[in-house]
């Protein structure tokens, strides 16, 4: 099957959406199917194409206008052999995968993330773009349980599955002088203290401003070292500079300098006011790291609170320094508990295993309907 698969998030780029997508096209490319990756990329990047295992990689920079940078688009892709169209969620992906879908007459793929949808849901030109987009896709795929059932109350025609996001827990296997790492790193740093980690691209949504003002006045901070990895708002950064923190901060680390710095915390943040179903979640789950976060996304699909993690309502100041007041005060071994009960759940339902087949199941049905239209078609 040879699948064209339009995105605005693949690597080089940094964030969550770009990991994902890499993951998913790797994954998919490893069962044997055919992804030609179409990247729509900023106007600093020239267009390029490069033949990859079992797929290709072109690089489509915005350029002029979306008129011109579609059109462009479409000569490039309108002699190719398609067998179907994926849209990676974005906005220039949903403008075009419609139109596409059509033109190629084959049929399409909607995968909503988290972040394509919350910015589009309440902005009326994003919102009538991903409605043609939902309604002209034979399936649509969800990472979060809400998100689906956000979707289905918008557009009950759409035919949408809940897919979560997965990740390999065998690369998230710490080695000896990674473990060796990180209690040297803790001795030095947070010394006594829990070590909370707020990690990726710590921008408004993801409610690290709100998280450092809800505890900035209580003492639950003299028992905390906050570890930030990723991109910082201005605000944040001056919450910080106030001298009531006890922090260490990293920009953006690659994947492989991330691992050990996971392992110094005690614990790792998620207070987004919503998401999607973030990286970071799995990640410190693999690693068998408590998760305090808020119930928003696909936090409230993995975690069962006080059981395999803390949950609190997102936005709720007070509610949230309870969670962290609780938390600092249980011992080694409850905290040990909870990270361990984490682990079972993502080596149970959320690996990257879990998650190709699901999507492999998804593209197989993809076919099958259309095999199904064409017979009845021709008949």
């Amino acid at each position: 099957m040879n699948i064209l698969w339009l995105t605005e998030n693949y690597p080089p780029q940094r964030g969550g959406m770009a990991q994902s997508c890499d993951r998913i096209v790797d994954g998919l490319r490893k069962l044997g199917y055919t992804i030609n990756v179409l990247h729509f990329t900023s106007r600093e990047t020239p267009f390029q194409f490069i033949q990859q295992l079992n797929g290709s990689y072109a690089a489509v920079p915005f350029e002029e206008s979306e008129a011109h940078t579609l059109n462009r688009t479409w000569e490039f892709v309108r002699h190719k052999p398609i067998s179907a169209l994926v849209c990676f969620g974005g906005y220039l992906p949903m403008l075009a995968a419609p139109v596409f879908s059509r033109w190629l007459t084959v049929p399409l793929l909607t995968m909503v993330r988290g972040n394509d949808f919350d910015s589009s849901v309440f902005t009326p030109r994003k919102r009538d773009i991903m409605r043609d987009a939902l309604e002209a896709s034979r399936l649509v795929s969800a990472v979060s349980k809400d998100k689906v059932e956000k979707i289905q109350l918008l557009y009950p025609q759409v035919n949408v599955q809940f897919v979560p996001n997965g990740i390999d827990t065998e690369s998230w296997n710490p080695s000896a002088s990674e473990l060796l790492f990180s209690e040297k790193w803790k001795s030095e740093h947070s010394k006594n203290r829990i070590c909370i980690g707020l990690f990726g691209q710590l921008k408004a949504k993801k409610g690290v401003f709100f998280l450092l003002e809800a505890l900035r006045e209580s003492s639950v901070l003299e028992k905390i070292h906050f570890l930030l990895i990723g991109e910082t708002s201005d605000d944040v950064q001056q919450v910080l500079a106030s001298n009531k923190f006890s922090f260490t901060s990293f920009p953006f680390l690659d994947r492989y300098e991330l691992l050990r710095y996971y392992l110094c915390c005690d614990a790792v943040a998620i207070p987004s006011f919503y998401d999607g179903m973030p990286n970071v979640l799995l990640e410190a789950g693999a690693l068998g790291i408590p998760v305090l976060a808020s119930e928003t996304g696909g936090m409230k699909d993995v975690i069962r609170n006080q059981q395999n993690g803390f949950l609190f309502p997102p936005g709720d100041a007070s509610a949230c320094l309870k969670t962290f007041f609780d938390f600092v005060n249980l011992s080694h071994e409850k905290r040990k508990q909870v990270g361990e009960a984490l682990q079972s759940t993502i080596e149970g339902s959320y690996t990257v295993k879990h998650e190709i087949t699901h999507y492999e199941q998804l593209l197989k049905t993809l076919l099958d309907t259309n095999r199904t239209a064409v017979r009845l078609h021709i008949q």
